[in-house]
């Protein structure tokens, strides 16, 4: 039995949702595809946790929902699937050859592998606290915990609460290191402390809720923000515990 179009259209949002795409990106691209497999109407509404889409094709409507739980930002498969959508629009794809697409796609791996992952997020790392003052030492550092909270962020689960638990775990390491630092060759924390944990800082996060915001995409706009906030917070959270405790050892004034 073939599938339906909204089956293909489904899976390409689901799909695209998981890889990290901002919403309105995936409904450009469910209503792109849509068009191309001769829907007469195509409605999507995105939201970071699932979507919902209605088609009407030879004057029947048909609705499906899609829960999205797990999130990881891909933006080698995002600009794959983005890539589908247009194929799809131009008519070259057939929702079967949409869905095989999709599903190859997904049992490919676009991993970088962990050394690569590590020596990014070290380099990024110590380019950032060097940009902000840091000496060699402080930038080699910023380093060290950049590669931690990179290892900590392969780690992560789907689930959110587990990924704040990991996030708090990097702040508090990363600000403990800093500490440490400033106490036994005194080094400048701050800068330390801020190199390590800029990795993991949500900025891109932030800026897809202000271009919701912009496109009046309230409800987007509003739970990306309390993501992005929640995970700025696991973050402050993890780094002022560190804090308290070294100014409990009489690490910190």
């Amino acid at each position: 039995m073939n599938p339906s179009p909204l089956q293909a259209l489904l899976a390409l949002g689901e799909a695209m949702l998981a890889a990290g795409a901002e919403p309105y990106r995936t409904e450009e691209a469910i209503e792109r595809a849509g068009a191309g497999f001769g829907c007469t109407q195509v409605h999507a509404f995105v939201t970071p946790p699932g979507l919902f889409i209605t088609v009407q094709s030879a004057g029947a409507l048909d609705t499906g929902v899609r829960r999205v739980r797990a999130r990881a930002l891909d933006v080698a498969r995002i600009i794959s699937l983005n890539a589908l959508s247009r194929a799809a629009e131009r008519g070259s794809l057939s929702p079967a050859e949409c869905l095989q697409a999709i599903e190859g796609l997904q049992r490919r791996s676009t991993d970088y592998g962990a050394p690569l992952e590590l020596l990014a997020g070290a380099v990024a790392s110590a380019a950032y606290a060097w940009f902000i003052g840091a000496g060699g030492w402080e930038a080699a550092l910023a380093a060290l915990g950049g590669a931690f909270t990179v290892l900590l962020r392969r780690r992560a689960a789907a689930r959110f609460a587990e990924r704040f638990f990991n996030l708090a775990v990097a702040g508090f390491c990363v600000a403990l290191l800093g500490l440490a630092a400033g106490v036994l060759w005194h080094l400048r924390s701050g800068l330390i402390v801020t190199g390590g944990l800029i990795v993991l800082v949500p900025g891109l996060a932030v800026s897809g809720v202000l271009r919701d915001l912009l496109a009046g995409d309230l409800l987007s706009a509003g739970a990306g923000g309390l993501e992005a906030a929640t995970s700025a917070a696991a973050l402050a959270a993890g780094a002022a515990l560190a804090v308290g405790l070294g100014l409990g050892m009489g690490w910190a004034r």
